[in-house]
């Protein structure tokens, strides 16, 4: 065998296919599917907290507003259960064709790897027929050639175990490939038939819904009653809260004042004496810096109570039972269990405590240019000027509409803000 034929032989041995990435768009999936594991744990969670408070008001026979919204709230739960599930199926048959098209790549290498592997070992018989290898390295004409034939005969030997080594890995992705397949084509059977329960289950509720709605509209006299009661507490509330922070921001505006005075008297005396060019700043007191801890704990404060869903949402929407009804919330309505420890959801002092009829007790707590209200509260366990840290104790949660609830809003001085994009998702 010529020089030139040993370098081609080796040349042939040598090729090696590029190992498919199988796993690539697994990967890419792995984020979304990830999200979506985290929003279905999370919304069965709230599925489970409106549950336990139909439960927990299932000895009142009588429809309540209490119950529409802890029912309304359920249904928009399970509508989105419903959602994410629809996602979940596209997502597991994206996944399937990631499987399938990783499988046809194994496939077509295992195929290649095995005509590879055929070839060399024809190749190998047919040079073993005719020379053996010691007279195949000895029968070279210098030495340079017998340190190529010898390097030819290693890496024939390494290419051979490497093609075999390829083989067994890729006869093993496949089955695992198979596998996946297989648990992916159960799982989607398995979320199909939830799919079909929890849609069952909606109609239930939708008619349970309608059901309520149609006995409370018999009370209809009382309910526009209630809701113009609501207003007139709201509205005593809402003024309690502006003049308790005008009436601070007013002592903040003097402090303020002060101390840019004090400041002057200061740079005055500082330039007569000629002891500094520089400029006094005024300095930034305790209640900024709360300020602006409260405003970069957005989306991160804890719940006011542990246990609970919101059962009325910010701003202006229709009533739950009354058409063309109109009702504004400044804040929040989070149903939770009875006598439910109401805790404060930033460090803060006590600005007022008060009780409104329709209402309950009130407690305002200060942050800095911020201000939590916890309405609702059927006992108080502060006092005005308390100092109060996060997570601590304020009060138990009170009644209305005919279940535990209470009422939670977020100023910014005199600014409502929704408190729901404060509050940490759940």
């Amino acid at each position: 065998m010529t020089f030139k034929k040993i370098t081609y032989f080796i040349a042939f041995l040598s090729i090696l296919s590029i190992w498919p990435n199988a796993d690539l768009m697994a990967q890419r999936k792995k984020k979304s599917r990830a999200q979506l594991e985290r929003e279905k744990r999370r919304n069965l969670e709230k599925i489970a907290e409106t549950k336990l408070a139909l439960e927990n008001t299932q000895e009142k026979k009588e429809a309540t507003v209490g119950k529409i919204k802890a029912i309304k709230e359920q249904i928009s739960s399970q509508e989105e259960q419903i959602g994410l599930m629809e996602q979940d199926l596209e997502l597991i048959d994206m996944e399937m064709q990631d499987i399938i098209g990783a499988k046809e790549v194994l496939e077509r290498k295992l195929d290649t790897l095995q005509r590879e592997y055929a070839a060399m070992l024809y190749s190998a018989s047919k040079i073993s027929g005719k020379i053996n290898k010691l007279s195949f390295l000895f029968s070279s004409s210098s030495f340079n050639e017998l340190i190529m034939r010898y390097k030819y005969l290693q890496q024939y030997t390494d290419n051979r175990k490497s093609q075999v080594a390829q083989i067994i890995k890729v006869v093993a992705l496949l089955r695992e490939r198979q596998s996946n397949l297989q648990g992916k084509r159960s799982d989607k059977k398995r979320i199909i038939s939830a799919k079909l329960t929890e849609a069952q289950y909606l109609e239930q509720l939708k008619s349970r819904q309608t059901e309520m709605v149609t006995e409370l509209s018999q009370k209809e006299k009382d309910l526009r009653k209630e809701i113009e009661a609501t207003k007139k507490s709201v509205s005593k509330l809402e003024a309690s809260i502006e003049a308790v922070v005008s009436r601070e921001m007013a002592r903040k505006n003097r402090e303020l004042e002060l101390k840019q005075d004090q400041a002057a008297k200061l740079a005055k005396n500082k330039a007569k004496q000629n002891t500094s060019k520089k400029v006094v700043k005024v300095s930034n007191d305790e209640d900024s810096a709360l300020g602006r801890s409260f405003a970069a704990s957005k989306s991160r404060l804890p719940w006011p109570v542990q246990r609970g869903f919101i059962s009325d949402r910010f701003g202006v929407k229709e009533h739950p039972v009354l058409n063309g009804v109109l009702i504004n919330n400044n804040g929040i309505d989070i149903q939770t269990s009875t006598n439910a420890t109401v805790r404060s959801v930033y460090a803060g002092e006590v600005k007022d405590v008060t009780e409104i009829p329709g209402l309950g007790k009130v407690v305002l707590i200060q942050h800095g240019e911020y201000f939590t209200v916890y309405a609702n509260l059927k006992q108080i366990f502060l006092s005005i000027g308390q100092k109060v840290s996060a997570k601590e104790t304020i009060g138990t949660a009170g009644e209305s509409g005919g279940a535990p609830e209470i009422n939670f809003q977020i100023w910014h001085n005199s600014e409502h803000l929704n408190p729901e994009g404060w509050l940490s998702p759940r």
